[in-house]
């Protein structure tokens, strides 16, 4: 990512000299003679670098650096003086100046100040993105299975990941849009800058805004200090809006003008901020109903629908639930420094039968709580959760239809124990611990059905 760099020097050839320099560098350079000039400079547009001398015409080094830091916190700001006074060094490293040179100096000494300055900006920048995916990215990070539908999202996202488009997610709450959006930018050419994570539902509109846009200080009651936002915390890279379709109105105009290539301005500023970000959006509400209804502005969909991904359920993913279920097993063992328990065939089975409405989440989620349960290393049936014993019933009565009669109680009854012992290969005590009651009894209903149906012991 290319640094912007303000040179704040009343000496015209040094100026020059040293906005030719850094040019080569590769940095995007900016030059201003007086603190008056620097001033409008860093209120109209985003300085990353400020090479900045204390003596200037029109005032102190040390008050623009002050004014630069009120501006943008994260500024980097390197002085420059041939007066080398140590209390003037320690005056600028207490305004939070990030280094101090004395003129004069050689090009290679102030190029390697600004390299480390440079090296410095973007580890801070790396480990607020780390951060930030701690707190919000708990799914797993690969997108496991072999199913068809699977490997059809595996396909789409080979094809668009250097497309440099951007990207529409549709499914289901806890599919694993997320882990496309990852994967998308992992496998494209801007992998090696940060992917940045909002979710637009959890945030009022106001701090949405602040969060995508950032603010200046005092913009609101609670902006103490000024703050970017996660636009330009992913310049260069991706940045995954999730459940976008839950952002207002007016907030979807402003976006709609970002992605469009225009500037933007944080809350309560006056500069213009461009950046380089790839978009990503993904939702579980169907896009185009809210359009028709208008709580989604139809320009804004058609602009994040350039591409679209559309990531299938669970429940439509056959074995992929298994395989799943072995790598959550393996990522808790590890965790937990334990043996990884066992799945039984009749576990497998209801892991299968039952329709997940809450997917892979879903699916982590009791697999963890299996593996706390289970004994002598294996999970059963009886270690699964009580709702998907007989969901997976209702699932398949729904699935063989019916006669049209409405069935007894007994035959309910009669039914499920059949279908309970199918689950667990007949075996009668993994099949009482399943419904909840003694083996004996278990027994009696069983003669009380008289229909043929023999377990193991």
């Amino acid at each position: 990512m290319k640094l912007t760099m303000l040179i704040v020097e009343d000496d015209q050839g040094v100026r020059s000299s040293l906005e030719r320099s850094f040019e080569r560098k590769g940095y995007r350079v900016m030059g201003a003679a007086t603190v008056e000039a620097a001033t409008r400079l860093l209120s109209m547009q985003k300085v990353d670098l400020l090479l900045l001398d204390i003596r200037l015409p029109d005032g102190s080094g040390l008050d623009l650096l002050a004014a630069a830091r009120d501006l943008d916190e994260e500024i980097l700001v390197i002085m420059m003086t041939a007066y080398p006074e140590i209390k003037t060094a320690v005056d600028a490293i207490k305004g939070g100046a990030h280094d101090f040179v004395i003129k004069p100096f050689e090009l290679e000494e102030i190029h390697l100040t600004v390299a480390r300055a440079a090296a410095a900006f973007e580890l801070r920048r790396k480990v607020s993105t780390l951060e930030r995916e701690s707190e919000q990215q708990r799914e797993v990070r690969e997108l496991i299975g072999e199913s068809a539908a699977i490997q059809s999202v595996h396909r789409q996202i080979r094809k668009v990941a250097n497309a440099d488009v951007p990207v529409l997610v549709m499914g289901d709450t806890g599919t694993g849009k997320e882990l496309v959006a990852s994967s998308i930018h992992r496998l494209s050419s801007r992998a090696q800058a940060p992917l940045v994570t909002v979710n637009c539902s959890t945030f009022s509109e106001q701090l949405l805004e602040s969060e995508l846009f950032g603010h200046e200080k005092g913009a609101f009651t609670d902006a103490k200090q000024a703050r970017a936002g996660l636009f330009e915390m992913a310049d260069g890279g991706t940045l995954f809006l999730d459940e976008v379709s839950e952002m207002r109105l007016e907030l979807q105009a402003k976006l709609l003008r970002v992605v469009e290539g225009q500037p933007f301005r944080r809350i309560g500023g006056q500069r213009e901020l461009r950046t380089n970000v790839r978009l990503v959006a993904a939702t579980n509400r169907h896009m185009e109903d809210l359009v028709e209804e208008g709580r989604f502005r139809a320009d804004l969909y058609f602009r994040l629908n350039v591409f679209r991904i559309d990531v299938p359920p669970l429940r439509d993913r056959g074995d992929d639930i298994v395989k799943l279920a072995q790598f959550f097993l393996g990522r808790f063992s590890q965790a937990s420094g334990k043996s990884q328990p066992r799945l039984t065939g009749p576990a497998r089975n209801l892991l299968l039968a039952y329709d997940w409405p809450g997917n892979v989440r879903e699916l982590r989620g009791v697999i963890e709580r299996a593996a706390l349960l289970c004994e002598a290393g294996e999970i059963g049936p009886e270690d699964l959760p009580a709702e998907m014993h007989a969901s997976s019933f209702v699932r398949r009565e729904t699935d063989s239809g019916s006669s049209g009669k409405v069935p007894t109680l007994r035959q309910i009854e009669s039914r499920y124990i059949a279908h309970v012992l199918q689950l667990v290969d007949g075996n009668l005590s993994e099949a009482a611990r399943v419904l909840g009651i003694a083996r004996n009894t278990l027994k009696s209903k069983m003669r009380g059905r008289n229909d043929g149906t023999n377990g193991s012991e």
